[in-house]
């Protein structure tokens, strides 16, 4: 893993161009949410304009007090420079939340439920991917949580 993560950022070092209208990148995030765990995220962003963009994504939170779930959605983002290489974004998005409870013998799937994102992020561009952090709430009928994520995207 360290060597991954060391490939990762040599690739990353230099320093490059802020998003630009039609840019579209592809992505993955390690996430923690305060109600369900450990997660990870595949996401792709598309920028609209230059400083909106919207990002489609796949959470699944892993097995935690005998629950996993899984949420697919998409967010708006408008970009904000901030400095030469980092921009600020809040964002809002639509979500289908869907869990599933399995253990000792048994197993149920919930109901699928609509929820809204709420939250802001933060990304640093560089020459050849985009690290980012992110923070936001999902609000979903009888489950809400904070989910807070750090990732990577690479433009194409």
């Amino acid at each position: 893993m360290k060597k991954i993560l060391t490939i990762l950022m040599l690739l990353c070092l230099s320093m490059g161009a802020m998003a630009q209208k039609g840019q579209t990148a592809i992505g993955a995030n390690l996430l923690y949410g305060n109600d369900t765990n450990l997660g990870v995220a595949a996401k792709l962003r598309y920028n609209i304009t230059d400083k909106l963009r919207v990002e489609p994504a796949f959470e699944y939170f892993f097995k935690h007090d005998y629950v996993s779930t899984w949420d697919l959605g998409a967010s708006l983002q408008y970009l904000i420079p901030v400095a030469p290489q980092v921009q600020v974004y809040p964002l809002a998005g639509l979500a289908y939340f869907k869990s599933k409870v399995s253990g000792h013998g048994y197993e149920a799937s919930g109901d699928g439920k609509v929820g809204f994102n709420l939250g802001a992020g933060v990304d640093f561009p560089l020459s050849s991917c985009i690290l980012s952090l992110e923070a936001k709430f999902q609000i979903v009928d009888g489950w809400d949580q904070l989910v807070v994520g750090a990732g990577f995207a690479i433009p194409f």
